[in-house]
């Protein structure tokens, strides 16, 4: 499917590249400050400066660390070996989270100054090893740089329309300064549109088209993106898809026979978007307005061997131009009806295109934990670049700022 749909000429984004290494090291820092606050000031001078400079290893190995996420996310499996060092290296900087909770439990809660003092010791320890391994890691994180060839430009792409992302980017803004009423808070406008899911006949042939094929599964729809109250996190969205009825279509609503239909998904499920300026992406040749598809993913619990396994299915939604029936010979009442649907239209949006900007942005800031206004040019290139095939340029320059940079760590 994802072959097929980028074949059709769709811009693709792919929203797996999640920076977990600079996630995880925020926390360490973060709890290192804390060990500060708490040891004599002779000592806090010493860390205080090994702080910073594993601060800025960190910020620039995850910038280099992306850059091979987003290769590897395009299908380049020569890097699978260097994704396994980097997963080790989050594990290593998790791994000294955990230290440092301990060592700094034991500075503020002990009252003898040798346990103190061993604590502090075992804090310059863990903070040069860790440096030492960033600085083993580097050479083959700076090789895989250089041999892929691809590029990871900070300059918007072209398909990008500035004025739909500074819509979409106020709409975020305001949402994260905004009050959660009952937990939730809409981000954007509410969205009107078509639903279209996938429909899979595997008796038609060979032909991985013909066996696709899209169906319409609500004619009219209204697609909210909430921001969702969450313990753990700054910042957690879904994307919640209610029918309408209201579509000049027959239910049959007596005795509950048929009720609209009402979906939520949380938008770490969104694994990639597609695009596309008419319905061809979807082979519906009569429609020549945008298509929006989300590629998603649903975890279920499965038992198996008494072990409990994480499984995931993969869901499909398409939101397409809701177009409205045209009838004729209007009566009264209805053409009054019209004119007041006409009024509550203006509170809704019919822009497929700031949907899917407002979705990028709300995963950058999901996925990063931090207002997209404190995210770098980098991270944000990588949500809002096409993956297509026809993008994937190369670029020596991108790399070589990178590499660069990334070829000055040291210890020294």
């Amino acid at each position: 499917m994802d072959d097929l749909l980028a074949k059709a000429g769709s811009q693709a984004v792919t929203f797996a590249i999640r920076s977990g290494v600079s996630l995880a090291s925020s926390f360490a820092i973060k709890t290192l400050t804390n060990f500060i606050v708490h040891i004599p000031k002779n000592d806090a001078r010493r860390i205080e400066s090994l702080r910073a400079k594993l601060e800025n290893r960190i910020e620039i190995v995850s910038s280099a660390i992306d850059l091979i996420k987003l290769v590897a996310a395009r299908g380049n499996t020569n890097l699978d070996s260097t994704l396994r060092l980097t997963k080790d290296l989050k594990q290593e900087i998790d791994s000294f989270d955990e230290k440092m909770k301990r060592l700094t439990e034991k500075v503020t809660t002990s009252k003898s100054s040798k346990s103190q003092e061993e604590a502090i010791k075992s804090v310059e320890a863990y903070i040069e090893d860790l440096l030492l391994r960033i600085e083993e890691v580097t050479p083959f994180i700076n090789l895989s740089l250089n041999t892929t060839g691809t590029s990871l430009s900070t300059a918007l792409p072209q398909q990008v329309s500035p004025g739909l992302l500074l819509q979409a980017s106020n709409f975020v803004s305001r949402s994260n300064d905004g009050k959660l009423i009952h937990g939730k808070l809409r981000v954007g406008p509410t969205f009107q549109a078509t639903v279209f899911s996938v429909f899979y006949n595997m008796s038609s042939g060979a032909d991985p088209k013909a066996r696709i094929t899209w169906r319409e599964d609500m004619k009219r729809a209204f697609i909210k993106i909430v921001r969702t109250e969450s313990k753990e996190k700054e910042f957690e969205y879904q994307l919640i898809i209610e029918q309408s009825f209201d579509d000049g279509r027959y239910h049959n609503t007596e005795d509950g026979e048929e009720v609209p239909q009402k979906t939520a998904l949380d938008i770490s499920q969104i694994r990639k978007l597609f695009f596309s300026i008419s319905g061809k992406l979807l082979r519906l040749e009569e429609r020549d307005s945008p298509v929006l598809v989300l590629k998603t993913v649903s975890t279920q619990k499965k038992e198996k061997n008494k072990e409990k396994n994480d499984l995931e299915s993969i869901l499909w939604y398409a939101f397409g131009l809701f177009e409205e029936d045209e009838e004729s010979d209007d009566s009264d009442e209805e053409k009054e009806a019209g004119e007041l649907e006409e009024q509550v239209k203006s509170d809704y949006s019919s822009s497929i295109s700031l949907l899917e900007y407002i979705i990028r942005l709300v995963s950058l800031q999901e996925d990063d934990q931090k207002s997209i206004l404190d995210i770098n040019d980098e991270r944000l290139s990588i949500y809002l670049n096409d993956e297509s095939p026809r993008a994937a340029t190369v670029s020596p320059k991108d790399i070589e700022a990178v590499t660069t940079k990334i070829g000055k760590i040291s210890l020294d």
